[in-house]
């Protein structure tokens, strides 16, 4: 009797009937012949044979099957119908598969074929948000808009979700907020865990940055406990939560112009128990950043942080200057020429030890900021460009001890970069702060993430200091 699966077709339920004893070696005849059904299982009977499974697409089967076996042996066989388990391969199905399959039985109670164009907008590819699942821009063809209110259950069920939401473009009101519409379910807020901090934001209102993982992993690493930080660029608190919540800061301004990421903001503040140690300071980081108070300064804006280096210069402590944290996207090319030790007027800290190479009265005191560097040379996935030891094939921007210069266009492009943001930095702070000069000594230089084609993603750290 024919098995039939649940759509209502016909199963594949040929076996070959063999002796217990020619039950492999008849196996791997079959498989030669291409005639063996790998999505089944064998399976012994209790008259001393075996049930070998067997396709039922071949033509002259019985013909073929002969040819197969009868140079190897000439045995007993039989064809007859059996139902056998399915093999363990085929017994694993992907949630895309599923997908397809309960979509396929779906548009055929509306006798609607579901074609390779219509399959082909079925989503491979989602992100997961606790309950929430956010598919790319798919099942745009009007079939599937026509049933969406049906659909989207359907889905729902075989995701294991409550709720599910599609995401098109970012868009282009200077806020990069993104395009995102909720399918199924009304709340669209969401909760993120990463390294011990919770994370809360709007889907459709806010982003979550998950490629600056190893630049939060460092600044949690850091010891701020008695300085005051200026985050320039907070959005829903990337940066700012790890500075309060690992590296300990004593308090943290946090500047953020986009109204959805302050409120997030502060959602994050409260929901991490560290809304006491900051202050939110919502609009234009040029007009509101507070001056003359940051013992450290958080550029976290890309391609370019630019337009915040002045205000992130009037930050910092007139007495005694700090440390800023610039990112930036970094276009690496080959070199052309040989780089010059000597090349860049940003110095090392650590081969100096602490020291600035300079033999002037004015020159300013020793760095005590031993545990920065420290914990930014200890970072394997760091790229560290001044550590002593040289991780990484690092290589030293300017040290009395030649180095072997690192042949990596990248490495050789993020030395120029960092060369250039360090000349500009110390040319604003002299401008605002003159008649006094300053020393911008370059402290580390990070690779957080890398585009394509030949963009990566850098942060430099500057240790910017008043000449008394």
């Amino acid at each position: 009797m024919a098995a039939f699966n649940e759509s209502g077709r016909e199963e594949n339920n040929l076996v070959l009937s063999v002796p217990n004893k020619y039950g492999q070696q008849i196996k791997k005849c079959l498989q030669r012949s291409c005639l063996y059904d790998p999505d089944r299982r064998s399976k012994s009977s209790e008259n001393g044979r075996v049930l070998l499974p067997i396709l039922d697409t071949v033509q002259d089967l019985e013909q073929r099957i002969s040819e197969a076996i009868s140079l190897e042996n000439k045995v007993d066989w039989n064809i007859v119908r059996q139902v056998l388990p399915s093999s363990k391969k085929k017994q694993v199905v992907s949630q895309y598969q599923q997908m397809v399959s309960v979509l396929e039985e779906f548009l055929r109670r509306y006798d609607v074929v579901l074609t390779d164009n219509l399959k082909s907008c079925i989503p491979k590819h989602w992100e997961r948000h606790g309950d929430l699942v956010m598919f790319d821009a798919s099942l745009q063809d009007p079939v599937w808009k026509q049933h969406g209110e049906e659909i989207w259950p359907l889905i729902a069920k075989v995701l294991s979700c409550k709720r599910i939401a599609q995401k098109g473009s970012i868009a282009s009101n200077g806020y990069r907020t993104p395009q995102v519409c909720m399918l199924l379910g009304q709340d669209s807020w969401v909760e993120h865990v990463d390294n011990g901090i919770r994370y809360t934001y709007d889907v459709t209102k806010c982003m979550f940055s998950s490629g600056n993982v190893t630049e939060k992993l460092r600044v949690s690493r850091f010891h701020c406990e008695s300085e005051t930080v200026v985050d320039l660029y907070a959005g829903i608190g990337y940066f700012t939560l790890p500075y309060l919540v690992h590296a300990k800061a004593h308090l943290v301004h946090a500047c953020e112009w986009n109204p959805d990421a302050a409120e997030a903001l502060k959602r994050n503040l409260r929901l991490n128990g560290v809304e006491d140690r900051c202050v939110v300071h919502h609009g234009d980081n040029r007009e509101l950043c507070p001056k003359d108070i940051a013992d450290r300064v958080n550029l976290g804006l890309i391609p370019s942080s630019e337009p915040g280096w002045e205000t992130a210069c009037r930050a910092l402590k007139k007495c005694s200057g700090g440390v800023l944290h610039i990112h930036g996207n970094v276009e690496t090319k080959k070199s052309t020429t040989k780089p010059n030790e000597n090349s860049h007027s940003a110095q090392c800290i650590e081969c100096s030890d602490g020291k600035p190479e300079n033999n002037d009265r004015d020159s300013p005191k020793k760095v005590n900021d031993k545990n920065l560097v420290r914990n930014m040379c200890s970072n394997n996935e760091a790229t560290a460009l001044n550590c002593s030891t040289e991780k990484n094939n690092a290589t030293c921007l300017n040290c009395t001890t030649k180095r072997t210069l690192n042949k990596n266009s990248g490495r050789e492009s993020w030395k120029d970069w960092s060369g250039e943001v360090s000349t500009k930095i110390r040319g604003i702070l002299d401008r605002i702060h003159a008649p006094r000069q300053w020393r911008v000594n370059v402290l580390h230089v990070e690779h957080v993430k890398s585009y394509a084609p030949h963009v990566d993603h850098v942060v430099v750290d500057l240790d910017c200091r008043p000449i008394l």
